[in-house]
C-alpha cells in the first residue's frame, strides 16, 4: 500500500500522511484520520526506503560482552526495537568479556563512520578513559556509570541491600555470597557493598559474610557453591551476582542433599526469564535492561540529531540511573 492509497482513504493530502509517519507537524484532526486507516489497513512504513530516499542510511554500532547473556539479549531487543522504528542499521561487536577487544571495537566503529555506538560496559580501564575523552562519535553506555559519556545503568548497590534485607527477614543471617570480579563496578563492587550494607542494618557483621568471585556462567556458580561448602561453611541464604549464578549453586545445593527453601534460600539479581523455570522459581530482582537499551537508542538518537543540527554547541553529558522491581519467588 502506498501513501498516496493511505491519503485517499484517510480523506488527507499525501503530504499530511508523510508528515504523520515522519513526525512532522499536523492537526489532531488529521492525525486520528491517519492513525485510523493505518491501523484498520496495517500499514508498515518502508523504513529504509526512506532512508534511502532522504539519502542517508545511519549505522550505529553495538558492542556487547557476550551474547549468551539474558541480560545482553534483553538489552539488544531494545536497541533495536527502536532502531528498527528509526530505519537505522546496528553493526556489531561481541567482544567476549575482552577490554582490549572493546577499545578495538568502540576506535574500529569510529573509524569506520558510524553514526554512534551503544556500549554495554563491564570492566572500565585508563584505556577506556582515552577513548572516551578522544571519541569523535556520541558514545552511549549500558550498564555502567562513567563521568565522560552518556550512560544508562540500573541500581546496583540498592537492588543488592534490598534481595539481602529480603532474604535475612525470612530469618536467614548466616550469608553466603556468589560475586563477580570487582572491576566491574556495577555486577562486582556494588552488588557486594549493597549486600554487606542489608547485613550491616539487620545487625550482622558484614566480616561474617562468606564470599567467593567467579566468572559469569551457570557452571562457575555451581563451581562457586561447592567452593563454599568444601570450605565447612553451610549457609542458610545464599546471594548470587546473577540469576544465571544462582541456578548453578542451588544445582550445587541439591547434590549436597539440601533443601531448597527449607534448608537453605538461594536469591539472584536481574531478572531474567529463566528465573520463573528453575526448580523451586528464583527470588530474584527485575533489572530493566530492554528498557535501558531503549533508552540508550533514544538517547543516542537525540544526541546524533542534535548535533547534526548544531554543530558547534558541545551537549552536556546525561547519566540515568533506572531502578528495580523484588520478584518473590518460593527459592525463599
Amino acid at each position: 500500500m502506498k501513501i498516496s492509497e493511505i491519503a485517499k482513504l484517510a480523506g488527507v493530502s499525501s503530504a499530511a500522511v508523510s508528515r504523520y509517519i515522519n513526525g512532522g507537524s499536523i492537526s489532531e484532526e488529521k492525525k486520528q484520520k491517519i492513525k485510523k486507516v493505518i491501523e484498520e489497513t496495517g500499514y508498515v512504513p518502508n523504513l529504509a526506503a526512506r532512508s534511502l530516499r532522504q539519502q542517508r542510511i545511519d549505522s550505529i554500532g553495538i558492542i556487547v560482552p557476550r551474547i549468551n547473556s539474558d541480560s545482553v539479549s534483553n538489552l539488544v531487543e531494545g536497541v533495536l526495537s527502536v532502531l528498527n522504528k528509526s530505519g537505522n542499521l546496528a553493526i556489531f561487536g561481541n567482544t567476549e568479556n575482552d577490554a582490549k577487544r572493546e577499545i578495538e571495537y568502540i576506535r574500529m566503529m569510529q573509524e569506520t563512520k558510524l553514526a554512534g555506538i551503544i556500549l554495554m560496559g563491564t570492566v572500565f580501564t585508563k584505556d577506556h578513559d582515552r577513548v572516551f575523552h578522544d571519541a569523535k562519535l556520541p558514545i552511549v553506555v549500558c550498564g555502567q556509570n562513567h563521568p565522560a559519556v552518556n550512560c544508562i545503568y540500573h541500581d546496583d548497590f540498592n537492588a543488592a541491600r534490598e534481595i539481602t534485607a529480603h532474604l535475612i527477614g525470612k530469618d536467614r543471617s548466616r550469608i553466603a555470597y556468589i560475586g563477580v570480579t570487582e572491576e566491574d563496578v556495577s555486577v562486582g563492587l556494588n552488588r557486594r557493598l549493597g549486600v554487606e550494607e542489608a547485613m550491616t542494618k539487620a545487625g550482622l557483621e558484614k566480616s561474617a559474610l562468606v564470599r567467593t568471585e567467579v566468572l559469569f556462567s551457570a557452571e562457575e556458580g555451581y563451581a562457586g557453591m561447592k567452593k563454599i561448602l568444601d570450605g565447612g561453611f553451610v549457609p542458610d541464604g545464599v546471594i548470587c551476582a546473577t540469576d544465571t549464578l544462582a541456578s548453578g549453586a542451588m544445582k550445587a545445593l541439591r547434590e549436597r542433599g539440601y533443601s531448597i527453601p527449607g534448608d537453605v534460600s538461594v536469591a539472584g539479581i536481574g531478572g531474567g526469564s529463566a528465573g520463573d523455570i528453575m526448580y523451586p522459581p528464583l527470588t530474584t530482582v527485575k533489572l530493566f535492561h530492554r528498557e535501558s537499551g531503549e533508552r540508550a537508542a533514544e538517547l543516542l538518537l537525540s544526541v546524533i540529531k542534535a548535533n547534526r543540527e548544531h554543530p558547534d554547541k558541545k551537549l552536556p553529558v546525561t547519566h540515568t540511573k533506572l531502578g528495580y522491581e523484588l520478584i518473590e519467588r518460593e527459592s525463599v
